[in-house]
C-alpha cells in the first residue's frame, strides 16, 4: 500500500492517452489511440501517475447494460511491475462495479486466470487469438454477404445486443465507424463482421452469425478484401472457423478464457459468437 499510496490516482483523460499508447507498445498489444479515447470516454476508467505525471498504470471497466461490466486494459508499465500496482486497480475495477450491482466479466490470459480464480472468476468459455497475413483476392467476396452501410448499424447493434448478452451500444458504432469498407453483413440478416485497424495488425471481429455456413461466408469476405497483418479471437467451440484459419495459414498466439463473478452463469449465446471484439471490449 505503500508504493500505491507514493502514486497519484486519476481518471484517465485525453491528456493520459500517449502514455496510455505507450503502456500498450510496451506489452505488444494492439489497441490504438482511437481506441483508448473510445474506452477513456464510454467507461469508468483508474489510472495511476507517478510524481513527475507520467501514467505507470490504468485499468478500466465498459458498463454494458443492467446486468455486467467488462474489466479491461489493466496494465503496469515494466519498471512499476511486481509492486502490486496491477492487484489493486483489478480490485478497484471489481469493487466499483459491485457497488453499480454489476458482475465483472473479462478475457483473461493464463498468467491472469491465476490471479482471478482466487478472486471469485469462474470460467465461462476458452478461445485463441489467431494471426496471419492477407492477401486481398481469392475466390472473391462469397454470396448471401454484402457490405455493412450506416443503414445497417441500427440493425447490427440490436443482433448484438442478443448475441452478446448486453449493451454495448456505443462500442458497436464506433468499431462500424473504424471498419469503413472491411465490414460485411449476411443479405439475410443473420450475422455481421467488423473489423478495425490495429496497432500491429487489423482487428476481425466481432463476427456473430446464426450457423457455421454464414460464419465462414463472412470471413471469406475478409479475407477477399483485406490486405496485411491480422488478428482474430475465436472460441474454441467454434472448430469450423478454426480449421477455416489454419488452412488460410493462420497460427494461433496465445488462448484466453472467458470469465465472469458473482453470477450462476456467463451471458450471452455464445453458439452464436464465432470471433470477439478482443479481450478489450469483449
Amino acid at each position: 500500500m505503500d508504493v500505491i499510496n507514493s502514486l497519484r490516482k486519476v481518471a484517465l483523460a485525453e491528456r493520459h492517452i500517449e502514455d496510455a499508447c505507450g503502456l500498450v507498445t510496451e506489452a505488444n498489444w494492439n489497441q490504438t489511440a482511437d481506441d483508448w479515447r473510445l474506452m477513456i470516454d464510454a467507461g469508468d476508467t483508474f489510472g495511476l501517475e507517478d510524481k513527475t505525471g507520467r501514467l505507470v498504470a490504468s485499468a478500466l471497466n465498459l458498463p454494458y447494460g443492467a446486468e455486467f461490466g467488462w474489466v479491461s486494459m489493466v496494465l503496469v508499465t515494466r519498471m512499476w511491475r511486481c509492486k502490486g500496482l496491477g492487484s489493486w486497480l483489478l480490485k478497484a475495477c471489481i469493487n466499483r462495479l459491485d457497488a453499480a450491482g454489476l458482475v465483472p466479466v473479462l478475457d483473461a490470459t493464463p498468467a491472469g486466470e491465476e490471479v482471478y480464480k482466487p478472486l471469485g472468476f469462474r470460467s465461462h468459455f476458452t478461445l485463441k487469438r489467431w494471426q496471419g497475413v492477407l492477401a486481398a483476392g481469392g475466390n472473391g467476396r462469397p454470396t448471401g454477404v454484402r457490405s455493412l452501410t450506416d443503414a445497417d448499424v441500427d440493425a447490427i447493434v440490436a443482433y448484438d445486443r442478443d448475441v452478446f448478452g448486453g449493451d454495448r451500444s456505443r462500442v458497436l458504432r464506433y468499431l462500424a465507424r473504424q471498419a469503413g469498407r472491411n465490414a460485411w453483413l449476411a443479405t439475410a440478416g443473420n450475422g455481421y463482421l467488423l473489423s478495425r485497424p490495429g496497432r500491429t495488425a487489423r482487428q476481425l471481429g466481432p463476427l456473430y452469425s446464426d450457423d457455421p455456413v454464414t460464419a465462414s461466408h463472412l470471413l471469406s469476405a475478409a479475407f477477399a478484401e483485406i490486405t496485411g497483418p491480422a488478428f482474430i479471437d475465436v472460441p474454441d467451440h467454434q472448430r469450423c472457423l478454426a480449421e477455416q484459419l489454419r488452412i488460410a495459414d493462420f497460427t494461433v498466439q496465445r488462448p484466453y478464457r472467458r470469465m465472469f463473478k458473482d453470477a450462476k452463469e456467463g451471458f450471452g449465446d455464445i453458439a452464436r459468437m464465432f470471433a470477439l471484439a478482443g479481450p478489450e471490449l469483449g
